[in-house]
Parts: C-alpha cells; structure tokens; sequence
C-alpha cells in the first residue's frame, strides 16, 4: 500500500510533515542529478552564446506561465481542506471544478501573450529573426493547461508520491533527449525541442493522474452535470485569495525569470545562460523550498483551524532544518566550486562560480522563509505576506539594475541575497507579533 494510501493516521505533526517531504524529495533527488546533467551536457554541446539562447527561450515561455498563475493549488488546499475532512464532495467538486476552468483559460491567454510580445521581446535579448521565429514555436508548449489545480488536489489527497514521480519525467526526457542529441552533434533547435517537449510531458502527467483521482472521488458521486455551474462567487473569499496568490506567485517567480532576462539584455546571452546554470545548480535548495510549502501548507493549515500547539513545532522547526540544509551547500560551493564547474562544465564556465556561491545562499534563505509564508497563510495573513515580498521583491530588482551594472553577474548574486534575507527577515517578524496578539 502506497504510505500515501496508509488508513492508519500519523499523530506526530513533524513525522507526517517529514514523511511526505521524503517522498517528494526522493524524486527530486534523483530529478536534480538529470537536471543538472542535461544543462552540463547540453552547455557543452552548444557553448555559451547557444545555450544562453536556448535558456533565454524557456526563461521567456516561464516568464509568460508565471504571469498567468493564479495559484489554483493553493487555492483547493485552503478551501478544500474543510470540505475534504468533512467528505463533503458536492463543495470540493465545485471548487476544484472552478480552479480547471482558470487554469484552462490563462493557458490559452498564455499562449497568445507570447506570440504576440514574441517579435518585440526577441531583438531586445539578443536573438535574430530566426531565433525570434524558433521562439514562436517554443510559445507552443504554454498551450498545455497549467497543472495547478491538479497539484491541489493530489496535495490535499497526500498523494505527494505522485508528485515524486512527476518531478522526474521532466529532468529524465532531458537528460535522455540531450544525450541522443549532443552525441548526434545536433543544432540548437533539437536542443529546444527537447527542452520544451519535457515540460509538456510532466505537465500531462500531472493532470492524467489528477483527472483518475477527480473521476474516482467526486465524478462518480456526483456526476458532472451538478457541477457546471460552479463559480467562484460559491466561496466566500475565494477570488481575493486567488488575487492575492496571484500576485504572490508572481513575485516568487517573475524577478527569477526577468532578471536572467533582464542579463541578456545588459550582458548578452552568455552571461543568462551562465547565471542560469548557477540558478540550475541552486535549484537543489530553491526546488526544494518549494516543496516545503506544499507540504506543510495542508499541515499547518489543518492545525491553525484546530488550535492545534502543532503550528509552530512545524514551522519553526522544518524552517531552521532547511537553513541548516543550505548552509552545506553554500559552503560546499565556496570552497569546491570553481573545481566542479571547470571539470564538470569546462573552463569556460568557471566564470560561474560567484554568482553560484550567492544564489545558493539566496536559495538557503528562501528554503527557511518557505514553511513560514505556508504558516502565515494559514493564519489569514496572505496580503500581509503579500505586501512583505512586494517591499523586499522592490527592493531586489532596484538593487539587480545597479549592482549587475556595477558588477556584472556577482552583483545578480548580491542582489538576490540581499531580496531573499529582507523577505526572511520581514516574516519572521510577522509571524511573531501575530504570535503575541493571539
């Protein structure tokens, strides 16, 4: 029986969080290792210019699908959590069915949005009108529905072994792809095929296993005619939170994929693909920042609704373990760095080791702010967060203009350091006036 599929309850709030923390980071364990693989061979492969370009045509589609995130998963987690305890399928059925609709919507709009801003966004990166014409046809993938409303549901399902598995097609179809293709000696756009062709995979995959786990728990009770006419007016609350997360997401991930952007127009595209492949290898603590939130989110939003002492145990404790956690790999890169990028990436990409030492950092404080802005959201408190990040997010990219002027790509990392500590800083303190008021 899958742990996930376990009818036995698991009391201890840190044991739970943990359990399913491991299952997802299984996957990502083994997804980092491919990851980091398909970028090594595929920078080898193409050289700096070309793989810049490359990374600055899947930055760009990322930029779009981030502005069209409205945070569905989050959404179903913090509605759904008291229908789902309650068994009461007729209101979850009606809140997951209203989530699909905007995640099948903004997909859509995603699409057009890029080709259209297409011919004017690539001259202005560095690409010539063929790399422009390619990037059209890269657009092409934000057409697969976003995934999160089906991530909400196997999230509030624990079936985060599923996401384990989803988090290594991706990085697998890479992997495999650039393997095949950089021993073929093939062009740049084989390279982006490949790319893009992964994405759409473990999005499919996603959704395939969401819509199981739709049609066995609500279709079949209920039927889909009695949820056609779901809104979101249905929910008390919904569309501001959906507006605010909206705005949250897009604060999370849009300075990432702007400022690479943002390089290749100051710097060019060797330099986006070099502060990319640093933004690769800390992606072994920002991925898993990410997973933090999924799955203490459920956890701490269950034990503020009960009153439950659980709630700080939880996230206090994994976020001082996830600061620890990154503390390794700052220090691994600082003083190995330069000798793993050079034998594994060659020497032409040694240049990396900077900027790669401060984004890890970066990614070290990011994983300890994780659990605490999951705590504050289950507190109510998601427009204070909101307006935390928007201050600290300001802050960031006024000081990524003047320090990647001044410095080059080490002032990217001293940016992103110095926006990551401010958020860290400006939750904690959040966290614990609203502790003393309670």
């Amino acid at each position: 029986m899958n742990q996930a599929e376990d009818p036995t309850p698991n009391h201890n709030p840190m044991h739970r969080v943990l359990g399913n923390f491991w299952i997802l980071i299984r996957g990502r364990g083994a997804a980092a290792v491919m990851a980091f693989g398909a970028t090594a061979l595929m920078a080898r492969s193409l050289g700096p210019v070309e793989f810049g370009l490359v990374v600055l045509m899947h930055t760009y589609v990322m930029l779009i699908r981030a502005l069209l995130d409205f945070g569905t998963a989050d959404a179903i987690v913090r509605f759904g959590v008291p229908a789902h305890d309650a068994s009461d399928n007729q209101t979850l059925g009606k809140l997951i069915k209203v989530c699909r609709r905007i995640d099948k919507q903004a997909s859509i709009v995603a699409a057009l949005l890029a080709w259209l801003v297409a011919p004017f966004a690539g001259p202005a990166i560095g690409m010539d009108p063929k790399h422009v014409m390619l990037l059209m046809a890269y657009s092409t993938i934000l057409l697969t529905p976003g995934a999160g409303s089906a991530a909400g549901l196997l999230r509030l399902n624990d079936r985060f072994d599923i996401g384990g598995r989803q988090m290594t097609i991706a990085p697998t179809i890479r992997f495999l792809g650039v393997l095949i293709a950089w021993g073929l000696a093939a062009p740049l756009e084989i390279f982006a095929a490949i790319w893009g062709a992964a994405y759409v995979a473990e999005n499919v995959y996603l959704l395939w296993q969401a819509k199981h786990k739709y049609r066995k728990q609500i279709n079949q009770a209920l039927g889909e005619d009695s949820l056609k006419n779901a809104s979101l007016s249905d929910f008390d609350g919904l569309r501001h939170f959906i507006w605010v997360t909206y705005w949250q997401s897009n604060i999370d991930l849009l300075p990432k994929h702007f400022t690479t952007l943002l390089v290749g127009h100051l710097l060019g595209p060797a330099e986006a693909g070099l502060l990319r492949l640093a933004r690769e290898i800390a992606s072994a603590l920002s991925r898993p920042a990410l997973l933090i939130r999924q799955v203490v989110f459920t956890d701490l939003t269950r034990a503020w609704n009960e009153g439950s002492a659980a709630f700080d145990l939880v996230a206090y404790r994994t976020a001082l373990l996830g600061g620890a956690l990154g503390m390794v790999f700052v220090a691994l890169s600082y003083f190995f760095g330069e000798y793993l990028l050079g034998s594994l990436l060659g020497t032409q990409f040694i240049a990396a080791k900077g900027v790669l030492t401060l984004m890890l950092l970066a990614a070290t404080l990011d994983l300890a702010s994780s659990p605490l802005l999951s705590g504050l959201y289950a507190m109510g408190h998601a427009m204070k967060t909101l307006r935390i990040t928007m201050a600290s997010t300001a802050v960031y990219l006024l000081m990524f203009v003047l320090l990647t002027r001044q410095f080059g790509l080490i002032g990217a990392g001293l940016a992103a350091t110095a926006g990551a500590a401010l958020t860290l800083i400006g939750m904690v303190m959040l966290m614990r006036s609203n502790k003393r008021a309670a």
